[in-house]
This record gives C-alpha cells, sequence and structure tokens, in this order.
C-alpha cells in the first residue's frame, strides 16, 4: 500500500512523462530521432551518426536545436520553470 505521498509524487510522475512525451511530439522526424539516439539509447554522437546515416556535426547540431525546441515546448506546458 502506498502512503499518500507515494501516491502523490507516482501521479506527478506520470503527468510529468505524458507531458514529454507530448512535447516530443512537437519535433521534427529528423530532431526526435537524434534525442532518441542519444538520450533513450545511450548511443554516442559517433554511434548515433553511423545509425542515422548522417554526420557527427549534424548530429550535435540536430541535437541542440532540438533540445531547444523542446525547451520551449516543456515550458508551454508547465513542465519547467
Amino acid at each position: 500500500v502506498l502512503a499518500a505521498g507515494g501516491v502523490d509524487e507516482m501521479l506527478d510522475r506520470v503527468l510529468l512523462a505524458h507531458g514529454m512525451a507530448e512535447a516530443l511530439t512537437t519535433l521534427t522526424t529528423d530532431h526526435r530521432a537524434v534525442l532518441e539516439h542519444l538520450y533513450f539509447r545511450d548511443r554516442s554522437v559517433a554511434e548515433t551518426a553511423a545509425r542515422l546515416g548522417i554526420p557527427e556535426g549534424t548530429v550535435k547540431s540536430r541535437a541542440y536545436y532540438a533540445l531547444r525546441a523542446l525547451r520551449v515546448a516543456c515550458e508551454e506546458r508547465g513542465l519547467v520553470p
């Protein structure tokens, strides 16, 4: 049985996860793919570039702009201050 604080914490995590999933849908397919490889699959820039068939510089650029766009999407949803 979860204590009241545990339920509140779990609900907060579920809402954050839902908000992040929604925010990720606002990104372009290319930006989302780079973030998926770098952060969700824990791949290096070199591994991501090889898997996606793009130069390492493109991976870095897409990651930079994807994170900027994701931050804006999260701010719009009240997920970050």
